[in-house]
Formats: structure tokens, sequence, C-alpha cells
């Protein structure tokens, strides 16, 4: 799978591609984060210069009204008017009616009461001015009488322990500002039938010597003082609200306000309310989860805050109309892009996979023939013609070279194999003559007459030049080695045969098994007798398998991590190692082995379970010999 990916074409493909998108990507975000900032900046800015341009408006009819009291509390003429006004009500009866709307009617008033009522109107009617900076005017003195000017013309009466404002305009030095209430009085005089709601400015106002003289109210419609609020609400784009409260928490607009709807914002903002600077920050919507962007404003002026609030989906609308514009512009390039990349590659890799095809249909037969030759590439690229024409070249004389390296290698793994079974001829010999010695010493002249015949037919078979035999050849003659040691200690060798019938004609690498034989023998007779040896044929499945074991002292620890150690420096490196003249044993078999059956080959060996070494060596079976 990772082969089929890793072509040239996918690779070159990959790279394009990745360059494109590499590229593209940092182009199209670049332009996207400054564009978007860019909307972000413009619909943030709106939203600030909004807010601000309502707190400004609200401030100008707050700012009117205070005008209005200013001008009542710093004239000397109306001070001194209402006084007057006041002294001449005090002198007449009390059969006056408290509500009426001219004083000049009132049954039982003076004609000074009445003179001084109306210069009175005519001085309050100027202080409230053409423009109607306010509806209504009233001037309360402390006894409970009041005059209004505006709509309502005339003396009323109030009860100053029952008035809600009235305990607090006393503890104020300053201006007060009530909260929206409803106006039954002033709705009379506007057409619409909801109803309407004013807000009222008191001021206490002094005679010249800074006493307390008075209250001043000046009263304007709500709807008039949240004008600019209301048509913004009415014309909002993006489903905004507005939130207007006062330094206490108090929530001056909307009018009957669900408080825990707001109180979140009143919370959240309670800490910027001393500042004067416009704010703009993130907030999450406890209730509905939403984010939302706030625009906060404060007012030195009436101690308001003044809070555009607004979903930042809503308000980033344009925004994400612009993401998704982009991304399909976006998409639509890169795939035309990615499309184009694809075409340049399969126009570089398209020859190399004519070259390709050629190379993996040819045949050992093709090698230096015509048919190679007349594959003209003309792929227009110059490179890749070279490149053809070159392996052209090369196939010519690949078929020489491929001749001459097959030769050169089947000689080499001969000699090898010869090499390394003359490594067993002098072994066995040195062993054998030194045996035969011995048994003349000792005049064992029939044995030794024995023994010479073997020896005989033991060198014969030695020094035969086939390197392969059959197995029970091979059985034979380790038969004849082990008669020969027979002779010489007698009852105290007992050796044993169990091969197959089936493996009999098996050919099997010559002196692979005598071997075996011996190095048992040799080590089973450093223990006392009688010393056991075994040999084992059988075939499993595809594969022939001979295991010599004994019963001597078995491999020692050091000998087996030893062999272990060269056996697996031969499977990492694949070299075979040089074995010097009497460089003999196991390691000699496995290499003899490892030559004729290559990965196929089975040689373990260990120690048995009764005790003593024991040797398996092993081979697939060619067709003909598997059962």
């Amino acid at each position: 799978m990772w082969r089929k990916i890793r072509n040239i074409q996918t690779i070159l493909f990959s790279t394009y591609t990745l360059i494109i998108i590499i590229v593209f990507t940092i182009l199209v975000v670049w332009v996207y984060m400054w564009v978007s900032e860019l909307i972000k900046n413009n619909a943030t800015d709106s939203l600030v210069n909004i807010g601000q341009s309502m707190q400004d408006q609200i401030d100008s009819e707050i700012r009117k009204m205070n005008d209005v009291s200013l001008n009542v509390m710093y004239s000397n003429l109306v001070k001194n008017q209402f006084l007057e006004y006041l002294s001449d009500i005090e002198k007449q009866p009390h059969s006056s009616v408290p509500d009426v709307e001219q004083p000049a009617t009132i049954p039982g008033a003076s004609a000074n009461s009445v003179q001084s009522a109306k210069e009175l109107a005519e001085i309050l009617t100027a202080a409230i001015g053409p423009s109607r900076a306010a509806e209504q005017l009233y001037l309360y003195d402390f006894k409970g009488k009041a005059y209004g000017n505006g709509f309502d013309n005339g003396e009323r009466s109030y009860d100053p322990n029952s008035t809600p404002w009235f305990q607090a305009v006393m503890a104020t030095q300053g201006k007060y500002i009530t909260l929206p209430v409803e106006d039954a009085e002033m709705s009379k005089f506007i057409s619409a039938r909801e109803k309407q709601y004013s807000m009222s400015l008191f001021r206490q106002f002094y005679d010249n010597y800074n006493v307390p003289i008075g209250i001043v109210e000046v009263k304007q419609y709500y709807n008039r003082i949240f004008k600019s609020v209301l048509s913004f609400v009415k014309q909002s784009t993006y489903g905004e609200s507005v939130l207007v409260y006062d330094n206490v928490g108090q929530i001056i607009y909307p009018l009957q306000a669900d408080r825990s709807l707001y109180e979140p914002y009143i919370g959240q903002l309670a800490a910027r309310q001393t500042s004067n600077e416009s704010t703009y920050e993130s907030f999450r919507n406890p209730v509905t989860g939403d984010k939302e962007l706030l625009s906060h404003h404060y007012s030195e002026q009436t101690g308001w805050s003044t809070v555009v609030i607004v979903s930042e989906k809503k308000l980033l609308a344009p925004l994400s109309d612009f993401t998704r514009k982009t991304l399909l512009v976006a998409i639509g390039i890169l795939l035309f892009a990615i499309v184009l990349s694809f075409i340049a590659s399969k126009k570089i890799t398209f020859p190399i996979y004519r070259i390709l095809r050629t190379v993996r249909n040819i045949r050992l037969d093709d090698l230096g023939s015509g048919r190679i030759a007349s594959q003209e590439l003309n792929s227009g690229l110059n490179e890749l013609d070279q490149l053809h024409e070159a392996f052209v070249n090369m196939s010519s004389r690949l078929r020489q070279s491929m001749d001459e390296l097959l030769l050169s290698q089947s000689q080499e793994v001969q000699s090898k194999l010869i090499a390394l079974q003359s490594q067993m001829n002098p072994h066995f010999l040195y062993n054998t003559l030194a045996t035969i010695g011995v048994m003349a010493e000792e005049n064992m002249n029939e044995q030794i007459v024995s023994m010479s015949e073997n020896m005989s037919d033991i060198l014969r078979y030695i020094s035969s030049e086939e390197s392969s035999v059959e197995l029970r050849t091979e059985l034979l003659y380790t038969r004849k080695y082990l008669e020969v040691n027979a002779i010489r200690h007698g009852q105290k060798l007992k050796f044993s045969f169990e091969v197959d019938d089936a493996l009999e004609r098996t050919c099997i690498p010559k002196l692979v098994i005598q071997p075996l034989v011996e190095n048992s023998l040799k080590f089973a007779t450093r223990r006392e007798p009688p010393w056991n040896i075994r040999i084992v044929g059988v075939a499993e499945g595809n594969e022939w398998r001979v295991t010599v074991s004994d019963n001597g002292p078995g491999f020692s620890p050091e000998s087996m991590e030893k062999l272990r150690n060269q056996i697996d420096e031969t499977y990492l490196t694949n070299v075979t190692p040089v074995l010097q003249l009497g460089g003999m044993g196991l390691l000699n078999i496995f290499i003899r082995m490892r030559l004729t059956y290559g990965s196929d080959s089975v040689f373990l060996f260990g120690n048995s379970s009764t005790g003593g070494a024991e040797v398996t060596i092993g081979g697939r079976l060619a067709k003909g010999e598997q059962a």
C-alpha cells in the first residue's frame, strides 16, 4: 500500500498541491483576517458611535431640563415674584379651591394675588423658553403650596410628607432626577392612546441669603427624553436592544423591564460606571448562552449608563457572509490549481511510466535485442529521452554481464561447498588413524582389518567429487563410522537409526550427518559409559529433518552463546565467514545447509530434556520427493 503511494506522480502531485495549498492558504488567511478585522472594526465602531450618540441626546434633553431649573434657581425675579405670590396667597381667605387653571377665577382671590400669579406665569413661561425645553414647570414651597406653568397652569396643594420625591430632594444639594412614572395629567394633553410617562428634575432654590425657599420641578415626557433610543430600537438592523440604568442599578430604560434579564449586564459593567470613556467588550449571556457585544457609555452629568446590546452573530453577519463567499471562491480556485498540478505531474511522470512498463515486462531473451532499441520515447523532456536511450544501451551490455555473473556465482557456490566439504576429510582421517594406532598397540589385528576396510570405504566416500548424496548413502557411511568406533569401544558405545523409509532417496549435502555423530561421540565419551547415539529422521509436511542426540554432558552455555552469535552474524550480514582448515564443527554444517537450502534450511541445537546434546538439520523436499 505504501509503495503504491510513494510513486513519482503522487510525490510531485502532493508537492505541487502542498505548495499551492500553503501559499494560497496564507494569502487567503491574510486577506480574510485583514478584511474581517476591517468589517469587525467598522461594525464595532458603528455600535460604539450609536451608543455614544444616544447617550449624548439623552444628556442633551436632561441638560435642557437642568438649564431651565438653573434659570429659575438663579433668577432673582422668579424668586422675588414667587415670594410675593406666596405672601398674597397667605393673606387671602382659605376658601380657595386647591386645583384651578387660572388664578384670576379663584373665588375670594384678591386683585394683588391675581396680578402676582399672572406676573409669575409670564416669568416661568420665559424661563421655559419658546423651544419647550420642558413641558411642565412647578415651584413648591415647604408648606404645601405649588404653582405650575406649562400644560398645567395655576396653583395647587401638595403634602410634603406623602410626596415620594420630597425627602430625596431635601437631602440632595444638587439636582435630583426621578425614575419614569406614569403621568395621567400629562397624558391628557397628548392625542396618542397609549399611556404617557414623564421624568422630573428637582432642585432647591434659595433667597439672597442662601436660605432655601422652595423646590423647582422641571418635567418632560419620557418619550422625548429617550426619543433617540426609541427610534434606534424601532429601526434596529441587527435586533439591538438598549439598557439605561442609574448609578445604583435602577433600570430607567426600558420601561417595566424584567430586572432578572438585565441583571447580568449591570453586574458585568458595575466596575465601569465611574469611567466617562466608552467601552466595548464581549459578553456571554447566561440566559440564552449567546455571545453578545456590549457598548457601554457612562454620563457624568446624569450618572446614567447606556448599554447597547447586540448579538455578535447578527452584528458580524456581513463578516459571516464574507467568510462564506471567501471559502467558496477559495475552494474553487484551489480545486482548479490542484487540477493543474495533477496535469503537470502526469505530464512529467507518464514517460517514466512507459520506461517502467518496458523494464517490468522485459525478459532475459529481450536483452540486447532490437525490440527494445526500436521503442522510442519522444516524451518532449530531454532528460527522460536521454534516460531511455541510456537504458537501451545498457540492455545491450546487460545480457553478456548477466551470463558472466551467473557463471561466476555458480562457480563460487560450488567452490564454497567443496571447500567446506574438504575441511571434513583431514579431520576424520586424523581421528581414525589415531584410533588404528591405539588398536595396533593392543594387538587388535582382526579389528584393525575390519576398521581398515570400513576406513577404505569411508575415504572413498569422502574423496568422491559429488557434493550431494541420497540420505541412505549418508546414513550408510555414518553407520560404518560408528562401527569403526564400536570396534574400539566395544559395548560401551550404543547407537540406533530411526529414519522413515520415505526419506532414504532424499538428496542432502554430503557429510552433514556423520560430523554430527562424530561431534556427539566426542563429547559423550567425557562421561561414564554407556554412550548412546541416536539418529532420527522424519518427514514433516514438505520438509525433511534429521536429529542426532546423545547422552553426554550437553552444550555448555558459553558454547551455545558463541555458536548462536556466529549464526546470527551470518543471518545479519548474509556473508559466509571464512573457515580455516580445522575450523570444523556445527558452524561448518550450518553454512553448507544455508548455501544449499537458503532460507528453507533448518538448523536447531540445544540440550534435550534427558540431558545431552541434540542437533536437528533439515530442508525442503524436492517436488518429486514429497509424499
